[in-house]
């Protein structure tokens, strides 16, 4: 019992890292519109919308934290919008949108990413104020961003969609039967 925990902790840390990789990669390898898939939201995301626990935000904020030893950005802005932003995200799974169909999917993860940016926009900015130093956000930066959002949204929906044919847990009929045999 014991080794098997160890295992799976092991195994939790191995995913972890290879997803910090894979991040990483994703971002330097591709070019845009590909590299502006944000694959570690796209990740927690899926978890959140899958199995809401709060598990999932603990190893996110570790995930983030190593990523973000790799960003041009001031340390902790990214991290602190990103797990912001799938707080949020929780929150509306838990409270506001219950089901779990395709649009709510797409929705909230279109929601998450554009809360997730406008926090970063405000880190920034009280960032450059502390610092000083003046930064300026173009037009071309919001398009960037609402592509961001769009490209790992609709990303995020397809992955849903195919997702919800093989897990039996995201069917609605797999509600209708547990609910008939009660």
């Amino acid at each position: 019992m014991y080794l098997k925990n160890i295992i799976k902790k092991i195994t939790i840390f191995l995913l972890a890292n290879f997803l910090i990789i894979l991040h990483l990669s994703w971002r330097i390898i591709f070019h845009q519109p590909t590299s502006l898939l944000n694959i570690i939201m796209i990740v927690f995301l899926w978890l959140i919308v899958f199995n809401p626990r709060q598990r999932h935000i603990f190893l996110a904020t570790y995930i983030l934290l190593v990523c973000e030893l790799f960003y041009t950005s001031p340390f902790g802005l990214e991290s602190f919008a990103q797990i912001s932003a799938l707080l949020i995200a929780n929150w509306l799974l838990l409270n506001i949108f219950t089901n779990r169909s395709l649009i709510i999917v797409f929705f909230t993860s279109l929601i998450t990413m554009i809360i997730y940016r406008i926090i970063y926009i405000i880190l920034t900015y009280f960032d450059s104020l502390i610092q000083n130093h003046p930064t300026t956000f173009s037009s071309i930066l919001i398009k960037t961003f609402l592509n961001e959002a769009l490209i790992t949204a609709g990303t995020l929906s397809m992955i849903y969609l195919i997702s919800s044919i093989f897990v039996k847990r995201l069917r609605p009929e797999y509600i209708f039967e547990t609910s008939q045999t009660i």
